[in-house]
């Protein structure tokens, strides 16, 4: 080939690649552009938590506990097949069986972990990972989140950093069951993508999404279908809409049926122990709406600002996100010519005047007080604004949905109206049963009362965890909002992104603290041993470390820490707290082989005193920072109180506190029970027994009250109630430990009254306790069988 053509060629072949270079530069930021923004999240979560990319095998984010916790839960799933009876008996809380069903199971995040764990061996640098990963997977989530509903890249990626880098998910670094949000955006996605493509593809997307979802998170399998069941309604076409919804439906209760066999163990476990939680313990971590004014603390700019502070409750949206959808909302119109029947304006009329009326009230509440009218022979009263409250703000929204202004964005399906309804109301219900301002009750009546009544709510304690479902909704309306404020072609686009992600960024950039992780313990890995108590036991974080340290040591251990606590554990951490040897006897005849004490404790000296002067064990190793300790024999279980006689009528029963609420604890009822509030000396139970007669033994119940046992209680017997004769008197551990065995769901602690002849029995209280109740769900009093 002469030089001339060869020339020719190469020139041709340069004008080509530089014809076709732009449009495959275009080609591949179209193919790859969400495995790009999936990696810039990556990036800037590296930067964010630098401090524990450094420390990935010796810290934990956030706190010394609940990482802790949740590192050991998703070890033991790599150890036991889920749902197995091995896994389900956990090796905490040594004897306790079903130790699993005491909190999360985190088996949605197996695919994440278990590679980390078998590529590391180290549960530590797999759960750090793991929590690593909750960001970008999140961000990635919601970014094709945002292109499905805006077919723009920047708007997707300002939606992704807005979801992943929320203020909020830096107040709950400690729970990465939160954080593995990233199921939801996509269940989502796969709805939206059904809706416009028809397929089954969409479908299966958001099945298996929702499936993953609840096996993640057990809050999220019951919160998310509430979003769900709102995008259905939304969405679905007005011809044959039933169809929509049913299919929608039933794919979702399929896909929740994949946690049907953990709750049905979870359901069994809860009720054999009366686990549940109550009316105030779920209000107690409710949001507060002030808490939209509260970041977590550790926020860079907004740490310091906290206007109302609270278990889980620090809701700070951001400045950046609000702004931007404040500014999209200003320049839409909803302006429309459709035609509005009579009935409707109608209605929007009536509404509208109840609203103004009841408003009106609450003003004049303020100002003046408590009114009360009386009108067409009947009385109009307000004594709380939490009366009137709900009733008006129920007939503004219905004002609001039937304006023309809903009722257009219902005919488009709008889906930022849909978003911003959907986290209106979602943040309703992440104020749990009573919503309040400041601390103040606003609704005696509330739609999360509602889902109280359904089965499995009333064992979710934290109904803030809804305002994760905000969060999304939020990522959804922030990309749809920077799309309509933004032209995708316009020249400042990229200036306008940049600061936007900036922004966005400084809202919920944090400093993230790190605490180390539990040590190794170098005497427990190098010996082969069976069941093992660790001291000191009954602090949170002692107790987590003692159960991360059997992922290397493989042994049971009593110690133990979770959602619930098994029955018998306050009782042990009391007794041994105070020197009771008879509950180290307790133990050893229950499988216990060792104790092991940690040196380091400032409390150490007093267990180690406790041990090493008992006669059951003997030191066999022991370190600078430890000693371990073996049981010599293994003792008898000591045979339970058995009370064959017939129960005694009770003629009455006084107490010296909380007298009206003395009736319960006869009243054959577990539920209900007198409590004497914090114990103090003095307090008293006093049963009369009608005549004297010879009593056998006493049973005292305490129900799911298991802790509140009372810590010294001393029993009397009187003929007259002038002279008393002290039958008994000192601590109740060992009962309640024995108790909790033999019928934790009841815990009858049993006291032998000898064949006394009494008419009066005098339950007193010796010793005084500030943080637990003397409880009573029912007592007996037992006669001798003859």
């Amino acid at each position: 080939m002469s030089p001339e053509k060869v020339d020719g060629l190469s020139a041709c072949r340069r004008t080509i690649i530089r014809l076709d270079l732009p449009e495959l530069a275009s080609s591949l930021i179209r193919r790859y552009a969400a495995g790009a923004a999936f990696v810039s999240y990556l990036v800037i979560t590296a930067v964010l938590t630098f401090p524990l990319v450094r420390s990935l095998s010796v810290g934990f984010p956030s706190d010394p506990a609940d990482p802790v916790l949740n590192a050991w839960i998703l070890w033991w799933n790599t150890q036991a097949l889920p749902l197995t009876e091995q896994w389900w008996n956990a090796p905490a809380f040594y004897p306790t069986p079903n130790v699993l069903a005491y909190s999360e199971h985190l088996v949605g995040l197996i695919p994440v972990y278990t590679p980390f764990y078998w590529i590391t061996g180290s549960p530590v640098v797999a759960y750090n990972l793991t929590f690593l990963l909750t960001f970008p997977l999140s961000g990635w989530a919601a970014y094709l989140l945002g292109w499905e509903l805006t077919r723009r890249r920047d708007a997707a990626w300002v939606a992704g950093l807005a979801f992943a880098f929320a203020p909020y998910r830096m107040d709950q670094l400690a729970h990465i069951q939160v954080l593995a949000s990233f199921w939801m955006p996509l269940a989502l996605l796969g709805l939206h993508r059904y809706l416009r493509m028809g397929s089954g593809q969409g479908l299966m997307l958001f099945g298996v999404a929702t499936a993953m979802q609840g096996l993640s998170n057990g809050y999220f399998l019951a919160f998310l279908p509430i979003l769900v069941a709102l995008w259905a309604c939304w969405f679905s076409p007005t011809k044959y809409w039933w169809k929509s919804v049913g299919i929608i439906g039933m794919t979702g209760g399929v896909a929740t049926l994949t946690s049907l066999p953990f709750l049905l163990r979870y359901q069994s476990v809860h009720e054999s122990l009366g686990l549940h939680r109550t009316v105030m313990e779920v209000k107690s971590y409710s949001a507060d709406l002030t808490g939209l004014l509260s970041g977590a603390p550790h926020l860079t700019l907004w740490g310091e600002f906290d206007w109302f502070r609270q278990a889980e409750g620090q809701l700070f949206p951001g400045v950046a996100v609000v702004v931007l959808i404040g500014l999209a909302l200003c320049r839409i119109s909803w302006r429309t010519s459709r035609p509005v029947s009579f009935t409707l304006r109608t209605t929007r009329i009536g509404l509208m005047t109840i609203a103004s009326t009841m408003t009106a009230g609450m003003v004049y509440y303020f100002v003046a007080g408590p009114w009360q009218v009386s009108i067409f022979g009947g009385t109009l009263m307000l004594s709380s604004v939490a009366q009137w409250f709900p009733f008006t703000l129920l007939a503004l929204i219905l004002t609001l949905l039937i304006s023309p202004v809903g009722v257009e964005a219902y005919h488009r399906r709008s889906p930022l109206a849909f978003y911003l309804f959907s986290g209106f109301l979602l943040t309703l219900l992440a104020m749990g049963p009573y919503p309040s301002v400041a601390g103040t009750t606003i609704m005696n009546y509330s739609p999360y009362l509602g889902l109280m009544q359904l089965p499995g709510f009333d064992g979710l304690r934290v109904p803030a965890r809804f305002w994760m479902l905000v969060l999304v909704c939020v990522s959804a309306a922030v990309a749809i909002a920077y799309a309509r404020l933004v032209r995708s072609d316009g020249r400042r686009r990229g200036v306008i992104c940049s600061l936007a992600t900036v922004f966005i960024l400084i809202d919920g950039w944090a400093v993230i603290p790190i605490v180390p992780a539990p040590v190794r313990s170098e005497i427990l890995d190098a010996r082969a041993v069976g069941p093992v108590l660790e001291l000191p036991l009954g602090w949170r974080d002692d107790d987590v470390a003692a159960m991360l340290r059997s992922a290397t040591h493989h042994q049971p251990v009593v110690n133990g820490h979770s959602g619930y606590t098994a029955p018998h554990y306050s009782a042990l951490a009391y007794g041994l707290g105070h020197s009771r040897e008879e509950l180290l006897y307790e133990l050893g005849a229950r499988g216990v082989q060792h104790i092991r004490i940690d040196r380091t404790n400032p409390e150490a000296p007093h267990y180690e005193s406790l041990v090493a002067s008992s006669a059951l064990l003997r030191l066999v190793a022991e370190t600078g920072t430890e000693s371990l300790y073996e049981y010599r024999d293994v003792p008898d279980i000591m045979p339970p109180l058995v009370f064959e006689g017939r129960p005694i009528s009770l003629a009455a029963v006084t107490a010296n506190t909380n007298n009206h609420l003395v009736h319960f604890a006869t009243d054959r009822n577990l539920n209900t029970r007198w409590f004497s509030g914090a114990q103090d000396m003095g307090q008293q139970l006093l049963l009369d027994l009608g005549t004297s007669q010879a009593l056998g033994g006493l049973i005292m119940r305490l129900g799911s009250d298991r802790s509140d046992f009372p810590r010294m209680l001393g029993i009397e017997l009187s003929t007259d109630g002038q002279s008393w004769e002290l039958l008994r008197g000192g601590p109740t551990d060992v009962e309640a430990l024995r108790a909790s065995f033999r019928d934790p769901e009841t815990m009858p602690l049993a006291f032998d009254l000898k064949g006394q002849t009494a008419r009066y029995v005098r339950l007193r209280q010796m010793a005084s306790e500030q943080e637990f109740y003397w409880s009573v769900a029912e007592i007996e009093v037992i006669a001798p069988a003859f």
